[in-house]
């Protein structure tokens, strides 16, 4: 009885999760389902704690680069970059599609996914919409920096809050995290911008023989704010990468090296008149905390009462042939569980499974880029697809998730294999 009950809080989260019914946030969704559980004792309050250790470090990370990017973003600074692609090659759409996906990936690499998504989708809707592009290419450049946000996530640890997870149940220090995943994220992200552009290039080039002029576009130095800001961001961007790679010889959380980049960036901004303190507290994401918090203890919950005791059943017999068969087999299923679930609450039930079977040591990196770049396979893989779609629709583009399920499938697989397979021939250096 207790396994039934939790398998269907599980599921009728997700489905109130996907479905939003009257807008509600997801944390809500996922609070009220680790309440039903605690209520019923299916949880105790032992079991927050443990989780609450597993996920503090990630989720405190996520929000000190969230306000740090919301500081960044009102000073103009991803815009600048955006508009320097822009005026370049804004008459060779082919050539922007690359380089706006480029950008993507700088963004998710030193900050992350969903904040990638956040400042990119608004740049790219307006920009397409002024150089009148039709739907098809429209949906393409989206598809081209909505795919990169997931797929580019993989290079550096604090660059997706799965990353973050993982790493720290499997005490992976940053720059061993570098060492083993630099190369197939970089893999993933150059996969990634050959086969958007070979899946799209034929009906973007079609565009570039249009008639219609493209609009004119402001200079990029035209949109910095504050020229001291933009200056000093560099140099804060500088010192959180060195904290991070320093960050396990030191012993340091890189949820303080996050929150602190963030609080120097305010520091100056209000010294300089140039931050809005509202709007970036406000902004940040709070309820990252709750919905972390919470879908892990009902994933925790599903561990605990035999609802996923099958994972490690399906996962061992993958894991136990030869390198490349094992990499291969168990980086498909854990995107598959990705897919179907969600990431974050794929990374508890991998991370469980991973500790359970206690196989080689490449199953924590095959669990990454399954819970990075397989998450892109279905519209809930991540919350930055879901995420993406919501923008879309604000932006007057209604994606179906049959259409997107199209593209989903195509594009990902392709990607996921490429990285994979650069895992493999790189190997695991400790």
């Amino acid at each position: 009885m207790s396994m039934c009950i939790t398998i269907f809080v599980f599921l009728s989260a997700l489905v109130f999760i996907l479905l939003k019914p009257k807008g509600i946030n997801e944390a809500w969704v996922a609070l009220a389902g680790a309440g039903i559980l605690f209520a019923a004792q299916l949880l105790l309050l032992e079991d927050a704690a443990y989780i609450w250790g597993f996920v503090w470090n990630a989720t405190f990370s996520l929000i000190g680069i969230m306000l740090f990017t919301s500081m960044l973003e009102q000073n103009g600074f991803f815009r600048w970059a955006a508009l320097h692609i822009v005026n370049r090659f804004h008459h060779r759409q082919l050539r922007l599609l690359i380089g706006l996906s480029m950008l993507a990936a700088c963004i998710t690499v030193f900050f992350n996914n969903d904040g990638t998504i956040l400042i990119m989708v608004p740049i790219v809707l307006e920009v397409t919409a002024l150089l009148k592009l039709t739907r098809t290419a429209r949906v393409a450049f989206l598809l081209g920096i909505g795919i990169m946000a997931d797929t580019a996530s993989a290079p550096l640890m604090m660059s997706n809050l799965t990353n973050i997870l993982t790493s720290d149940f499997f005490d992976i220090s940053f720059g061993e995290y570098a060492r083993n995943m630099l190369m197939p994220g970089i893999a993933a992200i150059f996969a990634t911008v050959f086969v958007t552009a070979g899946f799209f290039g034929r009906r973007i080039r079609m565009e570039e023989r249009r008639e219609e002029a493209p609009a004119a576009f402001p200079a990029a130095v035209s949109v910095i704010a504050d020229k001291r800001l933009f200056w000093l961001s560099w140099i804060v961007i500088a010192m959180m990468m060195t904290g991070y790679l320093l960050s396990g010889t030191l012993g340091v959380p890189v949820a303080f090296i996050a929150l602190s980049g963030a609080a120097v960036q305010w520091a100056a901004g209000a010294l300089f008149g140039h931050v809005n303190t509202r709007q970036t507290f406000f902004g940040a994401p709070w309820l990252i905390v709750v919905f972390a918090l919470s879908m892990n203890l009902i994933v925790y919950s599903l561990y605990l009462h035999g609802a996923v005791d099958w994972f490690p059943n399906l996962l061992s017999p993958v894991a136990s042939g030869d390198a490349f068969t094992g990499i291969i087999g168990s980086g498909v299923i854990f995107s598959l569980l990705a897919a179907a679930v969600n990431n974050l609450p794929a990374v508890l039930v991998s991370s469980l499974a991973i500790d359970q079977v206690n196989g080689p040591a490449y199953l924590p990196y095959t669990s990454l880029l399954g819970t990075a770049v397989g998450a892109k396979l279905t519209p809930i893989g991540s919350l930055a697809t879901l995420l993406w779609l919501q923008l879309l629709r604000k932006g007057g583009i209604h994606m179906s998730w049959r259409e997107y399920m199209k593209y989903g499938l195509l594009l990902t697989f392709p990607i996921l294999i490429c990285s994979l397979i650069t895992l493999w021939f790189f190997g695991i250096q400790k």
